[in-house]
């Protein structure tokens, strides 16, 4: 998958709610985090990973023309707001957990702070970047320190 491909990757929820916070002029800077609310079975912690992709997404999303044309053929919404997904850019920051590092329920992992219809567009992206990488580092971690025998 190129950079450019990345922008569709969320849920029509999360245009939709763009859309209408643009539509009423809700663009205050708004703050998510991202946190687990209960380990799996048999962990007794995780461990931070995805970070890195999680901030390439963040540099480098934008709408290509066939992306405007798709969210277009959809019929429900607006060509001002069309006009908006043609020159968006994330311009929010991001605080987060270094990449490795070990963390509990109701830790915030990763904190962004951007205008409320950046911060919405770009959270079920960064849920699943940074979800699926810190699955597979915690399990890739929790296998490595078994001993030998257990294996």
């Amino acid at each position: 998958m190129s950079k450019s491909d990345a922008a569709l990757l969320t849920d029509l929820y999360q245009l939709n709610m763009m859309a209408a916070y643009l539509e009423h002029g809700v663009t205050e800077r708004a703050v998510f985090e991202l946190f687990v609310r209960n380990l799996p079975p048999h962990r007794g912690f995780l461990m931070t990973a995805g970070l890195e992709q999680a901030l390439q997404f963040l540099e480098a999303v934008c709408f290509t023309a066939e992306e405007i044309d798709q969210s277009r053929g959809l019929g429900q919404f607006s060509e001002s707001f069309l006009a908006y997904l043609r020159s968006f850019r994330f311009s929010g920051d991001v605080e987060a957990m270094p990449e490795g590092t070990v963390f509990f329920p109701d830790e915030p992992i990763l904190r962004v702070t951007a205008p409320l219809p950046e911060a919405q567009f770009v959270e079920t992206r960064l849920v699943n970047l940074v979800h699926f990488e810190t699955v597979i580092a915690s399990k890739q971690h929790a296998w490595c320190s078994l001993r030998p025998e257990n294996r």
